[in-house]
């Protein structure tokens, strides 16, 4: 127990400075290291989900129609909910976490254990500066980029490829997508893309920089908790989101058109 409470207390402390100290990104070493993590977690990694994606939107909508027997706006509105709302963001985090997130806390980890992190502080440079504050902007900024990606691809795979499995047209659903998406969708999936980016770079970050002991038996467990950690923290932050999407709807306490 209490070691958790230093752990939130930690994590706390160190996404709150991270934060505070954003401005430090126009220092051209730092942009440096923001600019390669922004390729290493989002360019690296969009060329792998090119397919699945593709494939995610063509089964959402013929399983929508054919399964449950719904006509093209049911399909659609509900391509819009998954792919939107709730899949889009999930598996670009799920990328996230397994390609960066376990690099980070490995990386991180061995900068500490092998004294780098104790150079850094004799040569008067911030750890943050240097650490934390490129690799938590640039997990940020690259989530919300792939989440767009994936979104992208799942949408034009179900638009494109639907009409060859179910009986609606190209133009149908198309033009129920166009006509059923709202900004709300938008503004949904970047706030949740961002929040995920910037939760699994902080704990990864966090984890790093606190190992269990100072030996290279403490990688590997550096790298469970933090991808541990990190999907358990996703994992909230999604259904704090659906509550308040779904969950407060349900309850009368506001109205929204979806």
């Amino acid at each position: 127990m209490l070691r958790a409470l230093r752990e939130i207390e930690g994590g706390v402390k160190l996404s709150v400075n991270a934060l505070g100290r954003l401005g430090r990104l126009r220092r051209p070493p730092i942009r440096e290291s923001f600019l390669r993590q922004i390729y290493f977690t989002g360019v690296t990694a969009a060329t792998g989900v090119v397919l699945r994606a593709s494939v995610l939107g063509v089964l959402i909508i013929a399983i929508t129609m054919d399964v449950l027997d719904a006509d093209v706006d049911l399909a659609v509105k509900i391509l819009l909910l998954l792919v939107f709302r709730e899949i889009g963001p999930l598996a670009a985090a799920v990328v996230v976490i397994l390609r960066t997130g376990t690099a980070i806390s490995a990386e991180v980890a061995m900068m500490r254990i092998s004294g780098q992190t104790r150079a850094l502080r004799h040569l008067g440079i911030n750890l943050y500066d240097y650490i934390v504050v490129p690799r938590v902007a640039g997990v940020m900024l690259a989530t919300m980029v792939l989440t767009f990606y994936i979104q992208f691809l799942a949408v034009l795979g179900g638009l494109l490829f639907s009409p060859l499995i179910i009986d609606a047209t190209f133009m149908e659903l198309s033009g129920r997508f166009f006509a059923l998406f709202s900004p709300v969708d938008f503004v949904y999936s970047t706030i949740k893309s961002l929040l995920f980016g910037f939760t699994i770079a902080a704990c990864c970050c966090y984890h790093g920089l606190n190992p269990p002991s100072l030996t290279q038996n403490a990688v590997p467990q550096v790298v469970t908790r933090a991808v541990t950690q990190s999907a358990m923290l996703m994992l909230g932050i999604n259904a704090v989101f659906a509550y308040i999407v779904f969950g407060i709807l349900f309850f009368g306490l506001v109205t929204a058109k979806v």
